[in-house]
């Protein structure tokens, strides 16, 4: 509004009340009256605010939606749960930028994004999650590698080096687990920030890597692992904040990516 546009509505509001909302001198000041209506105006704008919001609920999904997802549920799961909601809902433009697990945490609690899916549980009070699928890892090498492509030993691999993703992943943080749990200590003998990038890294000889089963594929110049006693799999997990409204269009996301469970 201009200036006098704004001088004018004052003026009519202290015609309707009988009373004189700013002390006009060299600088405006509001009188105990002027005050008092700002307080009352305040509510009543978050007021008409919530109001829009809430019949937003009772209209169909449409606008831009921002989903956060981590690597690995970014390229194996993501493209297909984009394209089945965007089948749904044509009028929403999806975003999803993809990062590790704990960048994807922080810019859903930074209100960056709405729904995060990521590759582990998340154990956080002012979260709400559900694991909505199952991922499974593999170790893998280089195809010239001696090791033989039938079922070895955790002591086969012991001494050699792996390729790890980055820290804050949930890939290198369930392959960590796992590979505790057999007793075997990983030399990480370099950390990059993709699963393509470790499969390419093993091709060409750099050590053992863990990958994504649905991520590797029989054009690869590498082999799969089988080991004994060794088990890599883990969630994909859609996250919310707990005390957050989420829209329309975040609200239809999270409902079909639960099916028949519709509560997080």
């Amino acid at each position: 509004m201009s200036q006098p546009g704004v001088s004018n509505h004052l003026h009519s509001l202290e015609k309707r009340f009988g009373v004189v909302l700013l002390v006009r001198e060299s600088r405006m000041v509001p009188t105990p009256a002027g005050e008092c209506l700002a307080r009352h105006a305040q509510r009543v704008v978050r007021e008409i605010s919530e109001l829009e919001e809430d019949m937003a609920h009772y209209s169909a999904p449409y606008g831009r939606l921002v989903i956060g997802a981590s690597t690995t549920p970014g390229e194996v799961l993501i493209p297909h749960v984009s394209a089945e909601f965007s089948t749904r809902y044509p009028d929403v433009e999806l975003d999803v930028p993809i990062a590790d697990t704990e960048k994807t945490i922080v810019a859903l609690l930074e209100g960056e994004i709405e729904v995060a899916v990521v590759g582990r549980q998340v154990h956080d009070p002012r979260l709400r999650s559900r694991a909505i699928d199952q991922d499974e890892l593999t170790l893998i090498v280089a195809a010239s590698d001696d090791l033989s492509s039938s079922e070895v030993t955790p002591e086969d691999l012991r001494d050699r080096p792996v390729v790890m993703r980055e820290e804050g992943s949930a890939t290198r943080q369930a392959a960590e687990e796992a590979l505790a749990a057999a007793g075997i200590v990983p030399r990480v003998a370099m950390e990059l920030g993709s699963n393509g990038a470790v499969v390419g890294a093993v091709a060409e000889g750099a050590g053992i890597g863990v990958i994504p089963v649905r991520t590797l594929s029989s054009e690869q110049p590498v082999k799969r692992l089988h080991v004994q006693g060794l088990s890599f799999v883990r969630p994909f997990v859609l996250v919310v904040e707990r005390n957050r409204k989420l829209s329309p269009s975040a609200e239809a996301f999270v409902s079909m990516c639960l099916g028949e469970e519709k509560e997080l």
